[in-house]
């Protein structure tokens, strides 16, 4: 892990963060003491379902009556006259 003082955070943040975007972490020191770390954030698993059941999902989900796109129109003009 490699250490940076605050001091060198605010001149030579770019090449930090560069560091950081390469996986790299990076301790924050401030009088020598470590107050915090920078790194790259934690891989999230993928939390998609799969396509295989795609039927029966979609064979779960309620009936939805069928919309007119063309008479919602016209009633809403109609409504705006």
């Amino acid at each position: 892990m490699k250490t940076a003082s605050v001091r060198e955070i605010r001149l030579a943040f770019p090449t930090l963060l560069k560091a950081v975007k390469d996986g790299e972490t990076i301790a924050i020191t401030s009088r020598r003491k470590i107050v915090a770390t920078l790194g790259p954030p934690p891989s999230a698993p993928a939390t998609k379902r799969p396509w295989s059941d795609l039927e029966s999902r979609l064979a779960t989900q309620p009936e939805r009556a069928a919309l007119n796109l063309a008479e919602l129109l016209s009633a809403d003009r109609d409504d705006l006259r």
